[in-house]
């Protein structure tokens, strides 16, 4: 064996790592992602370290730049490294979730807690299982396939599989009724731009996600927001808003609303079908959350399906960046949304499709949900027991955000800034308001966007510790 040992330099502050390399070890770059790993589940590298560039370990061990470019590409195929345009090679593991390392080693340096955004973690391993999934794939017959263009935005197997899929989390789905997309703001986009013409009204909750709000301004639609309650959208305000608007559809959130966390009971449900059936409304249903509950509602769709379409997709309750999204629409707006797909983007990735398909079949979506379930209930919990005692917020267990309401005398926009200030971003009711009524002074805090519990942790102390000053915002104006 050969010991090459490297010297501290300034960009692997504090580390020394001496990978053993074997004699005739080939392909050599695989035996030097193979000794990073050894090193690493010894103990000898930690997780964070920062390694050396690719020209001072091909000169340490006495090989082409090119072999090292060629295992530090192996070590972060394996999950082991990550890369970071101009800052270097980091040591990752399995000790720290894939998601968001730039954030976690951010965090660590002092920099910026993102609790803004409402995308999920990854989970250790992940990219191990969509590397066997790519391996199972480019081992079978028949891959050039995939390359070949669908007008039905996939083919029959992948839409059976995304059907059966749907239908287990609360809204039954056939095969034919069934649409992929590139995630749900693809599915938004496309179905209010076919079936509503500009200056068509859309209902929404009063409190809406922002991205309803920037793709209704792009398409030069109306929107107006509903009253809710603690359960959501309230079934009176609906009733009178069909009344006094005319309103052509409804865009809704039954299932852990963003921002609020509402969840409705099957009881407003009913309420809300029956109002819809009464007015004659279009009904778009976004269940994006309904997979991270342990038992899904049923859906709201499948209350009134003459008239509703559901949307779904994987980007919470699994990952996020496969980007695919699924449509559930009555028969005969199918072939309408399909034209809107082909409009768009002609059809989504089937490489893409196919590999989120297979997870949705083979039980790794499953495997994934679950892990992320459990994790998502302890982060809630955790978010209890660092803020839950001294004010109000409004979550679920399965909820990847919750919603904290102000103590008096902060307005969200001052709370925004000045967690800024302290390097932590959250999202402030502006975002989601619908309308120029009163905006609540309150703040959306996402739970899923800290790569790791320490961040989130700190993250929340450093939120509590700026509500425990005072807002002197327009102290020094006359």
């Amino acid at each position: 064996m050969l010991t090459h040992k490297l010297s501290t330099c300034s960009i692997v502050p504090m580390t020394i790592w001496s990978p053993r390399i074997a004699k005739g070890a080939t392909p050599l770059y695989q035996a030097i992602a193979d000794a990073l790993q050894h090193d690493l589940e010894l103990g000898v590298l930690s997780v964070g370290s920062r390694l050396p560039t690719h020209r001072d370990l091909a000169e340490f061990l006495g090989v082409t730049v090119g072999t090292v470019s060629r295992a530090y590409a192996e070590a972060e195929r394996r999950g082991l490294t990550s890369g970071e345009v101009g800052r270097g090679t980091f040591v990752r593991g399995e000790k720290i979730e894939d998601h968001g390392w730039a954030a976690a080693a951010a965090s660590e340096a002092g920099g910026v807690i993102d609790l803004s955004l409402g995308t999920p973690w990854s989970i250790p391993g992940e990219g191990d299982l969509l590397a066997n999934t790519l391996r199972q794939m480019a081992d079978e017959p028949g891959l050039g396939s995939l390359l070949q263009y669908d007008p039905e935005s996939a083919t029959l197997s992948q839409r059976t599989a995304a059907a059966a899929w749907i239908t287990r989390t609360g809204m039954p789905a056939t095969a034919e009724q069934t649409i992929v997309t590139v995630g749900v703001q693809h599915a938004m986009t496309v179905l209010f731009s076919t079936l509503l013409r500009p200056g068509d009204t859309v209902l929404t909750e009063e409190l809406t996600y922002p991205g309803m709000k920037g793709m209704a301004q792009m398409l030069g639609l109306r929107l107006r927001g509903v009253a809710m309650d603690e359960e959501g959208l309230r079934p009176d305000a609906l009733d009178a808003a069909c009344l006094e608007s005319s309103p052509q559809a409804l865009y809704c959130v039954p299932t852990i609303q963003n921002p609020t966390c509402a969840v409705m009971s099957q009881e407003r449900r009913q309420e809300i079908a029956r109002v819809a059936q009464a007015h004659d409304l279009l009904v778009v249903e976004d269940d994006v959350h309904a997979f991270l509950m342990e038992i899904p509602h049923r859906a709201m769709s499948a209350l009134a399906p003459e008239r509703s379409i559901h949307l779904s997709a994987i980007s919470k309750s699994v990952t996020f960046g496969l980007r695919t999204g699924f449509i559930v629409a009555p028969a005969a707006l199918v072939e309408r949304i399909r034209a809107g797909v082909r409009s768009t983007v002609w059809m989504p990735s089937p490489l893409t499709t196919e590999l989120t398909t297979r997870w949705l079949s083979d039980g790794t979506a499953d495997h994934i949900a679950a892990i992320k379930r459990n994790e998502v209930r302890a982060r809630n919990t955790l978010a209890r027991e660092v803020l839950g005692s001294r004010y109000d917020l409004k979550g679920h267990e399965a909820a990847l955000h919750f919603w904290l309401r102000l103590p008096e005398p902060w307005r969200s926009d001052e709370c925004v800034a000045q967690a800024r200030q302290r390097g932590v971003l959250v999202a402030g009711a502006e975002a989601f308001a619908v309308g120029r009524r009163d905006v609540p002074h309150a703040v959306r805090v996402c739970i899923g966007s800290a790569p790791r519990r320490e961040d989130l942790r700190r993250g929340l102390e450093i939120l509590g510790e700026v509500l425990e000053g005072h807002s002197d915002t327009g102290a020094n104006i006359l």
